[in-house]
């Protein structure tokens, strides 16, 4: 028997954002999404089996606060329930990247923690139910339990779908990080605000399985100028949604919006690079393998970037220690 697994998963970066629910109790999406999984964002989970008639949560070395807690241990309830598990844990997880800043650090937390908890199972569990599981821990974890280029359709019990494997991408990503701090709102609760009050909701669900199509078909031709304008047109609509709520919901600073506003003027000197934001203030860039130094440079010259991440396509989530 096991008593101790550590899996490793890596943070996806949407370039068709995931923004908005269905109304049931699986965690299901109402966009359909398409992500990338980044070598430089990563979660490694240990979950461990104990006496104790309590489960314990230790996030980046201290104690999770009560509501994350309440969360997970719901989480492992439904391991419990469909009877994939039995006891009590303790869960170590560690983020090498700010958690809660737009950087989809609970999309990698989940998936890291599914992959773990899977190994524990008396019965193998495939990689698409493995990616159902994560999604009712975080909507994201599903691509993230897939890594490469994933798809996530909307729908009520979705699994996520392996596009293309990080080993054929040709491009990859640069994180401008101008805020580590836990965001004020979180995903969950931003899209059940948006979903409540913002008069362009239905519009956005619309638009967003549009440019989900386009995205798909510019990936199918390996066309970087149309998935790029696609994946910033749909990050604004995204972003566009969120300002519309009321109270509004505005996750950017000043220095997002010089970031964003750069990236049309490099492209137009021969850089080509283009941006995507999460429900943060946070900028990812993304570009050819061979320009993201590049990239990177011009990203560290804008005041008020605190950091500069470079990352390439990374796999999927997966167990690297058991005994």
């Amino acid at each position: 028997m096991r008593n101790r697994i550590t899996a490793r998963a890596f943070s996806n970066i949407a370039l068709i954002k995931y923004w908005g629910k269905l109304p049931t109790k699986l965690n299901s999406p109402a966009t359909p999404s398409i992500s990338l999984a980044v070598s430089a964002l990563k979660t490694e989970t240990t979950v461990c089996r104990i006496e104790s008639g309590r489960d314990k949560f230790i996030l980046n070395g201290k104690p999770t606060d009560m509501a994350t807690s309440q969360r997970l241990r719901e989480y492992l309830d439904i391991w419990r329930k469909q009877k994939l598990i039995a006891g009590h844990f303790l869960i170590e997880s560690r983020n090498n990247f700010p958690t809660g800043a737009g950087l989809a650090s609970s999309a990698s937390g989940y998936a890291a923690l599914a992959v773990a908890l899977g190994a524990f199972t008396e019965t193998p569990i495939d990689k698409a139910e493995l990616s159902r599981l994560a999604r009712i821990g975080s909507g994201s974890a599903a691509r993230s339990v897939m890594g490469g280029l994933a798809f996530l359709p909307d729908g009520k019990n979705p699994a996520a779908k392996l596009i293309m494997p990080a080993d054929k991408i040709p491009w990859g990503m640069v994180m401008a990080i101008v805020e580590s701090k836990h965001k004020k709102i979180n995903s969950r609760t931003g899209m059940g605000h948006s979903a409540e009050t913002s008069p362009y909701y239905q519009s956005w669900i619309k638009s967003a399985k549009s440019d989900c199509r386009k995205m798909l078909r510019a990936i199918y031709r390996n066309n970087l100028a149309e998935i790029g304008i696609t994946a910033e047109a749909n990050a604004l609509a995204m972003h566009a949604c969120m300002m519309s709520a009321r109270p509004p919901l505005i996750y950017w600073n000043p220095v997002t919006i010089e970031i964003i506003t750069r990236v049309p003027c490099w492209r137009k000197s021969g850089l080509e690079t283009y941006f995507t934001i999460d429900a943060g203030p946070n900028v990812i860039l993304l570009g050819r393998k061979q320009d993201l130094l590049q990239i990177a440079r011009r990203v560290k010259r804008i005041a008020g970037v605190k950091d500069v991440v470079v990352g390439f396509p990374a796999g999927g989530a997966e167990v690297i220690r058991w005994n």
